[in-house]
């Protein structure tokens, strides 16, 4: 059955989402501007009736005997938008109009602005035949004071008006800033994510195809970055499952050989057997060595297989003094190196629990490794170990050219070679795995031009740690 890819469902995408939370801040944000401004509104539509209406007052002045005629006080407070208008001024009260019941008396010398935004509110909700009073200062003439009663009608309708014409804008603006921030986030963000989710798909269809990537998009913020890691990841996993590859190819070619192989050396086992019955001393004295060698070949085979198939032998663990093992380890690995010294500095006594066959297998490495880092050349190997801190550390260091950088980060890694030309790459990485599944670990010390130390750590257990307590003490 073909896999699809995964799509979001339509109105749950990453651009539906911020187009509906672009819309719903800006609203938000109108409506924080729209109860200010409304109560502002209200404020001057009602301090505009004031000053018409002082106006019309004023009028009573010029008229003879403070009187109008009934006609033109009707026109001037139709004009003002109010239905009476008294104005004090300096102890003197001129009125136009007739006084009636009132709904509400507003005074706006004493209105904050906190009280502003309800009364403003209140407008929009109340019934729309109410009436109003109105006090406030005149606008022109300092200490003069405006009353004026008006009908609440018109400032309501003119209040919708305003908020209809406030609730459009702000609908539109809400509309054009989503549409131009999703258009901009769809360029900058959305799409980006979209070619990243397309890689990641078709490296998870087929994760080890060698075929060339679409070209990055050379960003340098943090969809950048994180495409430039997923490329390293990308390029890591694909050479870890072709080096994952090679090992199950030699694996399988380690298995068809291994029967043959076991049966050679079987046979090498046989003729050495003979050697012990020779008349010559120095022959006899030679064949256990030799008998012992092809066992451990054998069981070196056995173990790479192992190694190949991913089923490493479990250790065998046991108690063994640590110096015959080095010297076994030397005679074999530096066997017809004339040129070299071999300095081994070992506590006496000292004991380590571990698979001899493993650590046998680990220190002749190291030892192998570093003869051909001397490359024929005269030179020194160490060999040291202590016992400190629970744990025993058997370091072996030589006065070769040093192991080169560019293999430093991955040298403990299958197939990682060191600069040796015959190398498989397999060595320190057999090691590693031989330690760790014992509870040790091998680490590069120390590299430069002077030479090289690998350390070799094993723990301490039971007897062998009281042992070295009691030998410190």
């Amino acid at each position: 059955m073909a896999e699809t890819a995964f799509r979001p469902r339509l109105g749950r995408g990453l651009s539906a989402r911020i187009l509906l939370l672009t819309c719903l801040f800006v609203l938000l944000g109108e409506v924080l501007i729209y109860l200010p401004s409304i109560a502002r509104f209200r404020l001057v539509f009602l301090e505009e009736r004031l000053a018409a209406a002082e106006l019309a007052a004023l009028a009573l002045e010029a008229a003879p005997e403070g009187r109008l005629d009934p006609a033109l006080e009707a026109r001037l407070l139709r004009y003002a938008g109010v239905s009476a208008v008294t104005l004090w001024r300096g102890g003197a009260e001129l009125m136009l109009g007739r006084i009636e019941p009132v709904d509400r008396v507003v005074d706006l010398a004493e209105r904050t602005p906190w009280q502003l935004i309800p009364d403003a509110l209140a407008v929009l909700v109340a019934e729309p035949d109410r009436r109003l009073r109105v006090v406030g200062p005149s606008p022109r003439e300092p200490g003069t004071v405006i009353d004026v009663i008006l009908p609440e009608a018109p400032l309501r309708a003119a209040m919708l008006d305003y908020s209809w014409r406030i609730v459009t804008l702000s609908v539109f603006l809400s509309l054009l800033v989503a549409t131009l921030l999703v258009a901009s986030l769809w360029r900058l963000v959305v799409r980006p994510l979209r070619v990243l989710t397309a890689r990641l798909e078709r490296f998870r269809r087929h994760p080890e195809d060698p075929s060339p990537e679409p070209a990055a998009m050379r960003r340098g913020d943090e969809i950048g970055i994180v495409e430039a890691e997923l490329v390293r990841m990308q390029d890591g996993l694909r050479q870890a499952l072709a080096e994952k590859t090679r090992l199950a190819a030699l694996g399988a070619a380690v298995s068809a050989l291994a029967h043959d192989l076991k049966n050679m050396l079987a046979t090498a086992v046989l003729v050495s057997d003979r050697l012990e019955k020779s008349a010559d001393p120095a022959v006899r004295q030679v064949a256990p060595r030799l008998v012992a060698s092809l066992d451990r070949a054998i069981r070196l085979c056995t173990d790479t297989l192992a190694f190949a198939r991913d089923r490493p032998r479990p250790p065998r663990l046991e108690r063994f003094p640590l110096a015959p093992l080095v010297e076994e380890v030397r005679a074999e690995a530096l066997a017809g190196a004339a040129n070299l010294d071999f300095a081994a500095e070992i506590p006496p006594g000292l004991e380590v629990e571990a698979d001899r066959d493993h650590l046998h297998r680990v220190l002749s490495n190291l030892l192998r490794n570093a003869r051909e880092a001397l490359d024929g050349r005269a030179g020194t190997i160490r060999l040291s170990a202590r016992s400190r801190e629970g744990a025993v550390t058997i370091a072996v260091e030589d006065d070769g050219p040093g192991v080169p950088e560019a293999v430093r980060a991955r040298l403990f890694t299958s197939f990682a070679r060191s600069g040796k030309p015959q190398g498989s790459g397999l060595g320190l990485a057999i090691c590693r795995e031989l330690l760790r599944a014992q509870g040790g670990d091998i680490s590069l010390a120390r590299t430069g031009p002077d030479g090289t130390m690998f350390e070799v750590t094993l723990p301490l257990r039971g007897p062998t740690r009281a042992l070295d307590r009691r030998a410190a003490e």
